[in-house]
């Protein structure tokens, strides 16, 4: 599409073309839709940094005549899939960070977690180990059954939360796989390009 615009400074009243395409990523945080601009004077003069996006707020004139050159043509092509491979690294970035950050919490949440369910079992077998010494002392049959019900008890208990330790480091790498799944999603995903 050719335009004309009116712009303050030294492209006012220039013409030239423009080309924009709309950059849809499925990035990690959910879904992004951005429109890559470009653009180039009539001479072929690339429009730099955000100049072809401020052009979208100008008024313009579409003219139906299309006389690029192929040098044109090809200028501004290569110009559009620099800003995207641009913003395509900016997205990466931001998702590395992302996925870094998710990865150190679930990290500390999985570090917290096993502490905690560790110093539990290990409460748990010094208890054991204090009611065996009582039940080996017990004067009686009665209290020997009644220690060994206790001890029966506790080690029911330390039995769970183990498997409970084993179910949260399970959760765990499930939920570090799921986020490593997206990232190799991010990384292999394809651009929908709309002109």
């Amino acid at each position: 599409m050719k335009l004309a615009w009116a712009r303050p400074g030294p492209l006012r009243g220039t013409s030239g073309w423009l080309a924009v395409e709309l950059l849809t990523d499925n990035s990690l945080g959910g879904k992004e839709q951005r429109l890559v601009v470009s653009a180039i004077t009539k001479d072929g003069h690339v429009l730099p940094e955000d100049d072809p996006e401020k052009l979208l707020r100008l008024p313009a004139q579409e003219q139906i005549r299309l006389d690029t050159t192929p040098n044109d043509q090809a200028v501004l092509h290569a110009d559009l899939t620099q800003r995207k491979n641009r913003l395509t690294e900016h997205i990466n970035r931001r998702n590395l960070k992302y996925f870094e950050q998710e990865v150190q919490k679930l990290d500390a949440w999985a570090d917290d977690l096993k502490v905690g369910l560790e110093n539990e079992i290990k409460e748990l077998d010094r208890q054991i180990k204090e009611v065996r010494c009582t039940a080996a002392t017990a004067p009686t049959l009665e209290e020997k059954l009644h220690w060994q019900k206790q001890q029966r008890e506790i080690e029911q208990k330390r039995n769970k939360l183990r498997r409970e330790l084993f179910d949260r480091q399970d959760e765990v790498e499930a939920k570090r796989n799921t986020l490593i799944v997206e990232l190799e999603a991010q990384l292999a995903r394809i651009f929908h390009k709309f002109a």
